[in-house]
């Protein structure tokens, strides 16, 4: 599962052009956007909140708040709304997640 969660973290990384350790601590909104593209992503992927948790160090509340507003930040951005579906076509040609 680390394995998986570091090449969609890169993946994320690489399409929005954050770093990986702003990626998961910074506070900026465009990392707080990228933050919550992976954690869907992750989410789509079938790991728990709890797992997420883990591997991102937020707490699972943190965790679950990203994941249960990420539509409603999807379609108030349409920035986040292009990155996320290039990003998902990413994984879909890495065979990570099915399109």
């Amino acid at each position: 599962m680390e394995k998986i969660f570091q090449e969609v973290v890169k993946i994320v990384s690489e399409g929005t052009g954050i770093n990986g350790n702003d990626l998961i601590h910074s506070k900026k909104e465009e990392c707080v956007d990228a933050r919550s593209i992976l954690i869907n992503l992750l989410s789509e992927l079938g790991f728990t909140d709890t797992l997420i948790s883990r591997y991102t160090c937020l707490t699972r509340q943190g965790v679950n708040k990203l994941k249960n507003t990420f539509h409603d930040r999807k379609r108030n951005s349409f920035i986040l709304s292009t990155n996320y579906q290039q990003i998902r076509n990413e994984l879909a040609t890495s065979n990570l997640i099915s399109n």
